[in-house]
């Protein structure tokens, strides 16, 4: 079995807006059109069983329809998609929110500082991480740098002190720590209870296009650096316990597949159960739950 817990997928009429749009910023390439088809289309050459979709609230106004969009996923594609819900820092009614969407069998919520211009350790953040945790949801965050959006509003040491502060037992930090921050990720992060995920931490970053003017784009990104090295990635893991470790792409910005087999080739055997699906059944509480 195989769990992908960090995807994205958009409606069709604005897939082919955003995606272009956010690689464009970055220079860098997709793999799929970001659908929910080309996801499934995706997960089958891959192997993958089931894609965790994260949405992003940029707006406060637009939590209402991104997460009418996440229960329509789960309605219509689950136990092949999940998705989680979304919200905005400067959502006032955060409370009402997050009822809202365990009323509706929501599972978690995903959270980008970077996109939604708040810092992690902001108190419009940490109120809404602690009533998630309350509510036992759980809580992905975009961790690190990002290649379309300049900023230090979710390093390793902001994100220590939101840790500091709420200690959340069901936390995700996307990027395996921190995208870029790795080093530092490994010294104050691992081991202190949140899980790790695999997305565009292992991967090589591949221009928009193969033309040299595709690469010179990509290499004039001040946030590109070389991806995650094996050795690293390998004792990160050993740090922050192979059971709080899940594996992840970050579709469309990473392929699935290559993903796999990248995170394959650096587990242990007696390891890959753990990071390939049980860690992510067990968060989901679908321990019994059997594709």
């Amino acid at each position: 079995m195989l769990i992908d817990f960090h995807t994205h997928a958009f409606p069709d009429e604005l897939a082919g807006k955003v995606i272009p749009m956010i690689a464009d910023k970055a220079a860098i390439r997709y793999y799929t059109e970001a659908t929910n088809t080309s996801l499934l289309k995706s997960m089958e050459i891959a192997g993958i069983d089931m894609s965790v979709v994260l949405p992003v609230v940029t707006k406060p106004s637009q939590h209402i329809t991104i997460n009418e969009t996440a229960k329509y996923i789960n309605e219509k594609y689950f136990p092949r998609l999940l998705s989680f819900g979304g919200i905005h820092p400067d959502n006032e009614n955060y409370r009402e929110i997050l009822k809202g969407l365990i009323r509706d069998g929501i599972k978690g919520i995903k959270l980008h500082p970077l996109y939604q211009g708040v810092a992690i350790d902001d108190i419009r953040n940490l109120r809404i991480i602690e009533n998630a945790c309350e509510l036992g949801m759980i809580v992905v965050i975009h961790a690190g740098r990002d290649l379309s959006f300049p900023g230090d509003l979710v390093s390793p040491e902001r994100i220590s002190r939101m840790l500091d502060e709420i200690h959340p037992d069901k936390m995700v930090l996307a990027h395996m720590g921190s995208y870029a921050q790795w080093d530092e990720v490994y010294d104050i992060l691992c081991g202190r209870g949140a899980y790790l995920d695999t997305s565009f931490a292992l991967n090589p970053v591949r221009p928009m296009t193969d033309s040299e003017e595709g690469l010179k784009r990509l290499k004039e990104n001040p946030i590109l650096v070389p991806s995650l090295t094996q050795e690293k990635f390998i004792k990160m893991v050993k740090k922050n316990g192979v059971d709080r470790i899940l594996f992840a792409s970050d579709s469309p910005w990473c392929d699935q597949k290559e993903t796999y087999e990248l995170v394959n080739l650096c587990l242990e055997e007696k390891d890959k159960n753990a990071v390939f699906f049980e860690n992510a059944l067990k968060l989901l509480d679908l321990s019994g739950f059997n594709t």
